[in-house]
């Protein structure tokens, strides 16, 4: 059987004449325009042969480019992505023409990598970020951003030119890092100082930088950086304390005439002891001398108060106290040093001069961190670095401009030798007295509205009632028929306490707030005489020294009342009260 013929056999001479290169493209381009032109059974089959092949060949290419980038992932998967580090330092190579550099991985992990760009190289510090292959093998780039996160830690110490000492998690580890270049030129130049916070990345051990400093003493832990108090001696206390203009005169010469107290050889520290049982002004006494303070160095420096630097410590026994063997005293270390770093730093005036401003240090609960010896363990410890810290004659302290106050409810459980340290002058607060009581009441009523009566002037109402008040406390033949009996050991005569045994400025208070939250509630219910009336303030005089009988023991008497010293309360009996309280007392 013959075969038909192939019509694609008999173009075979025009294909490839087509796909000769050889031939100029002029001319395989009017063969392939006459071929088009002239379609024909035969050259029909030639223009569907010739796009089926360049549809192959459009396929062939994309084939070709998505194995490509499928070859790249797998071979980014066998090597892994570009890794990051921390530069170390440059390894010396004897005979190697490629520098090689120590990197910290994010993992923690070493690795010595070649640098192929000789300005990273050069460039290079420690603690530089900068980017790896996948191996770790080569260093691609030096990263311009620096990352600082991880743990915040506490600088101890500077061991050498590489490596710091620091206190991890609440100062209870200790730990050597390797200091970035940053960080360890800031040590060097005392711009971060022991105590200072700072950032450690504890998988790699590697110290990074210091927390931005918070009014340029991020260094004090210790530092007290809230408000100056505004309490005034003269408008909020009502019989204020001598202590406060002692403490107010030895800063103002210390800061104007320093000179003058050097020729008497006077001591540049000043160390207090405010006693007394709790409610009896001391914290407010504090707060006042802290004000005084702040606006004489305002009066020295011309800066107004609220833009001076911090200057206070408040150091509680919380702060310090540790589970941890020897870390409680290596906590009051830390804040005594920190107390003398303060008072070394020089203040700049805005017109140029240079002065060392006062510290101040509060030592509140001071029974608590220094009690008598032979207690416990921890309280020798810590009594004992108390004691060389905070002896007035010790170089530390003599040459300083540093005021310790200290506080206690309880001097009799304080240690002799410590009382002796921050008792240079004891300050004792006891009960009021008439005149005291009288001056309280007064500071506190001042503004308040008082009920009408026979139609006399707010003040004329408020100092009849502030002396119908005093008279029914303290006067021999008032009403008051005594609040509690109480027989000492050893006597078989009973001492009865009245109510003015018990009056504190903190009660006074209580009991005013009592009387005007009762007449501001009555004027809200329309009640026809609006104000604070004298039978209020009486009634919630009764119930605040009735609260206080009802927590009367033997074992607790004395923080509520002044005891003979010395003595041990045996027997206590509360004595009847009236059901109503009368106030023939008051004058009409």
């Amino acid at each position: 059987m013959k075969k038909s013929p192939n019509p694609m056999s008999e173009l075979n001479p025009i294909r490839l004449m087509l796909a000769d290169p050889g031939l100029p493209w002029e001319h395989r381009y009017a063969l392939l325009r006459d071929l088009v032109n002239n379609v024909n059974p035969q050259t029909e089959a030639m223009v569907k042969f010739i796009l089926d092949s360049l549809g192959k060949q459009s396929a062939q290419a994309l084939y070709e480019e998505k194995s490509k980038k499928l070859a790249a992932m797998l071979k980014e998967v066998q090597e892994g992505p570009m890794r990051g580090g921390t530069f170390v330092e440059m390894v010396p190579q004897s005979g190697s023409l490629v520098p090689v550099a120590l990197v910290l991985l994010d993992d923690g992990t070493e690795v010595y990598t070649v640098v192929p760009n000789p300005e990273d190289a050069s460039t290079l510090r420690r603690g530089s970020r900068v980017m790896l292959d996948g191996k770790g093998r080569v260093l691609l780039r030096h990263l311009a951003t620096s990352l600082k996160l991880g743990e915040v830690a506490t600088l101890e110490r500077r061991i050498d030119d590489l490596h710091i000492e620091v206190t991890l998690r609440g100062a209870t580890e200790r730990a050597v890092f390797l200091a970035s270049q940053e960080l360890m030129d800031q040590i060097k130049s005392g711009a971060v100082r022991p105590g200072a916070s700072i950032i450690v990345s504890t998988r790699r051990s590697l110290a990074l930088a210091a927390i931005p400093p918070e009014k340029g003493l991020s260094h004090c832990r210790f530092l007290y950086r809230g408000p100056v108090p505004s309490v005034r001696a003269e408008t909020d206390i009502g019989q204020p304390p001598r202590c406060i203009e002692e403490i107010s005169a030895h800063v103002r010469l210390e800061l104007t005439q320093p000179e003058l107290r050097r020729r008497y050889r006077l001591r540049r520290c000043l160390t207090k002891l405010l006693c007394g049982p709790s409610g009896t002004g001391k914290s407010l006494t504090l707060a006042a001398i802290q004000r005084r303070i702040y606006e004489i160095m305002s009066e020295a420096t011309g800066v107004p108060l609220t833009e001076l630097p911090p200057r206070v410590f408040r150091i509680r026994p919380s702060q310090v106290l540790s589970v941890w063997f020897s870390e409680s005293e290596r906590n009051w270390d830390r804040a005594m040093d920190e107390v003398e770093q303060l008072a070394d730093e020089t203040y700049t005036t805005p017109d140029g001069r240079q002065m060392k401003l006062p510290v101040v240090v509060i030592l509140e609960a001071v029974d608590g961190q220094g009690r008598a010896r032979g207690q416990e363990a921890i309280g020798d410890r810590i009594l004992t670095t108390l004691l060389q810290r905070l002896d007035p004659a010790s170089l530390g302290m003599s040459e300083r401009l540093i005021i310790v106050l200290a506080t206690t409810n309880e001097p009799h459980l304080v240690d002799p030798a410590l009382l002796r340290r921050v008792g240079g002058s004891i300050e004792y607060f006891g009960r009021l007295t008439r005149r005291a009581f009288t001056a309280v009441l007064d500071k506190l009523t001042r503004g308040l509205p008082a009920a009408a009566n026979n139609g006399c002037t707010q003040r004329e109402i408020w100092d009849g009632h502030i002396q119908d008040l005093a008279a029914w406390f303290f006067s021999p033949n008032g009403s008051d028929a005594g609040m509690v009996e109480l027989t000492y050991a050893g006597s078989t005569k009973p001492v009865i306490k009245y109510r003015r045994d018990f009056l504190t400025g903190a009660l006074v208070d209580r009991a005013v707030q009592q009387a005007a939250a009762e007449a501001s509630q009555a004027e809200l219910d329309s009640s026809a005489h609006p104000g604070i009336t004298l039978e209020q303030l009486t009634r919630a005089f009764d119930a605040q020294l009735r609260g206080v009988v009802d927590q009367l023991r033997e074992q607790n008497v004395g923080s509520y009342t002044d005891l003979p010293d010395g003595v041990r309360v045996a027997a206590l009996r509360r004595l009847p009260q009236p059901a109503h309280l009368s106030f023939e007392f008051r004058r009409n």
